[in-house]
């Protein structure tokens, strides 16, 4: 930060310098010190943990992604079970104070009333990762409840004007950078489906939260489709702004979850495309330090 700040410093006195080349200017090095010294940074110790724990949807008649793996996993087996126990177990040593989940709020009434029951032994679990996960970790840390956080913001005009999309692309001359990673992006997407049943529930969910998985998750999202309609409608560049105004209201409702006045651990369940923008933005508020699935496992 000091170089870059140093930098810029010089290069703006420099400028000024350049703009009358009958006065030269000698920058005093105090000056550049004083001007990295006095930046507007906030420095401060984060008061909060978060942990977004990316998740392959455990129900897959929820599963609202466009690609639904074919080698899905059966959360229900015994084996699988047990595995989700001992992921459980790891989760209650990062003790979070209050756990979100990917249902919108509009539903937390019921989500309310289907833990009390739980909590009763009157209701045997669905296969929702907020059941599987949410309320049994919930239970076991004497949580009242678990919280919905999702948030579904409506598609922006530019996406309901066109009917042929392809057709579209190709009017522009865009179908070719449309198509640019069609194979990159079918070799990925076919291999987070096939990998699945080569690894156990715990594997393929640190998988699933590696740092080489999100970065890959967000190039789905800067690669090819992206490009189509820039100069024109920006139906791509739009269905990219949709995706993080969603992730952005996700992370408002998460967020103020937690009182900025106490020391929190924020644990969010979330399907795993959503893991890479939600760290990003966690990442640039100062009171948060972002935790990952791999560091506390191992």
């Amino acid at each position: 930060m000091k170089q870059a700040l140093v930098y810029l410093s010089c290069v703006i006195f420099c400028s000024c310098s350049k703009a009358n080349k009958n006065q030269t200017t000698q920058v005093p090095s105090e000056e550049i010190t004083s001007v990295s010294q006095s930046f507007p940074s906030i420095e401060r110790d984060p008061a909060h943990q978060v942990l977004t724990l990316g998740v392959f949807h455990f129900d897959r008649s929820r599963d609202g992604s466009d690609v639904v793996a074919s080698n899905h996993i059966d959360i229900t087996t015994d084996q699988n079970q047990k595995e989700l126990d001992s992921l459980i177990q790891k989760l209650v040593l990062y003790n979070p104070s209050k756990i979100a989940v990917e249902w919108r709020p509009e539903y937390q009434n019921w989500m309310d009333s289907l833990y009390i029951e739980y909590i009763a032994g009157n209701y045997v679990l669905g296969k929702n990762e907020a059941f599987q996960i949410g309320f049994k970790l919930a239970k076991i840390l004497g949580h009242e409840k678990v919280y919905c956080v999702d948030n579904n913001p409506p598609l922006p005009e530019s996406l309901n004007e066109i009917d042929d999309w392809e057709a579209y692309a190709d009017s522009l001359g865009h179908l070719e950078l449309w198509q640019s990673f069609d194979q990159e992006n079918l070799r990925y997407n076919t291999y987070m489906d096939t990998i699945q049943k080569h690894l156990n529930v715990t594997d393929y969910l640190l998988l699933i939260n590696s740092k080489e998985n999100s970065i890959r998750n967000k190039q789905l999202w800067t690669t090819g489709l992206v490009n189509v309609g820039y100069l024109d409608k920006y139906v791509g560049a739009d269905l990219l702004g949709r995706w993080y105004r969603r992730n952005a209201r996700i992370y408002a409702n998460s967020k103020n979850l937690v009182s900025p006045t106490t020391t929190e651990n924020l644990l969010i369940i979330y399907g795993g495309a959503h893991k890479w923008i939600l760290d990003e933005l966690f990442e640039s508020h100062p009171d948060y330090r972002v935790e990952q699935l791999n560091d506390l496992i191992y």
